[in-house]
């Protein structure tokens, strides 16, 4: 393991059950709780105020765009509320401080009406300290994206559930059975593909997903089963 990425390669992996869906913006976006990134960083740190925490060092309210109401009258204006922390850490005797935003709506308009947040200012210190640590890694799969792909969330759910087991050694059998029969469906199903763009669709999504589980056995005995099938439609073609 490289040094530089000491931290990042111990803190990028996410607990699927700490996450949450959420909209910002008209998008949906997975949003990670802050109490499970602050647990993660005391893991990696020791205890808030001892081996790391942080410090506001500016604190402000924005005025944003003009609200009106259904008849164009002018309500007043929305309010952004912003915090800038540092954010500090210990390692190896060492101190470590990285900078970050943090930004809340306060007064805004919604579909109550105009609203105010009395909760932003925690809200967006909350969201400086996600963002801090994100910085160094911490969370890294949700902000590189990783969790748009279900099939990288089944394998989180998967060594988290080994993680939590209490009998690891059965859970470990469960789910060895479980891709046992995922490589036998895989292979079923390319058995009975019917045209050749079907067949190469299916094979490089189940070789993507044996890949991305390290089982090149598996990808062997696919690449075995796509080589049968297309020979067998080939020669369906032939005759």
């Amino acid at each position: 393991m490289s040094d530089n990425m000491r931290i990042w390669q111990q803190v990028e992996k996410t607990d699927p059950a700490a996450t949450k869906s959420a909209k910002v913006n008209g998008q949906d976006i997975t949003s990670i709780k802050g109490q499970h990134m602050i647990k993660r960083a005391t893991e990696m740190f020791g205890p808030v105020g001892i081996g790391w925490g942080w410090r506001v060092l500016e604190e402000r309210f924005d005025q944003g765009g003009q609200i009106r109401n259904d008849k164009g009258e002018l309500l007043g204006n929305e309010v952004g509320h912003t915090v800038r922390i540092e954010l500090w850490f210990e390692l190896d005797g060492k101190r470590g401080v990285v900078e970050q935003y943090g930004c809340t709506p306060f007064t805004y308009k919604s579909k109550w009406g105009v609203t105010t947040d009395t909760e932003a200012p925690k809200k967006s210190l909350t969201d400086a300290m996600k963002k801090a640590l994100a910085m160094l890694g911490f969370s890294a799969d949700i902000f590189l994206g990783l969790f748009d792909d279900r099939d990288y969330v089944a394998e989180r759910e998967e060594e988290e559930r080994i993680t939590k087991a209490e009998d690891k050694d059965a859970e470990i059998a469960r789910q060895k059975q479980e891709r046992l029969d995922w490589l036998k469906t895989s292979v079923d199903l390319l058995g009975s593909a019917v045209t050749a763009h079907e067949l190469k669709t299916l094979h490089a999504k189940f070789v993507r997903d044996a890949t991305r589980r390290g089982e090149e056995a598996f990808a062997t005995r696919l690449a075995r089963a796509h080589d049968e099938r297309k020979a067998a439609l080939e020669s369906k073609e032939a005759a």
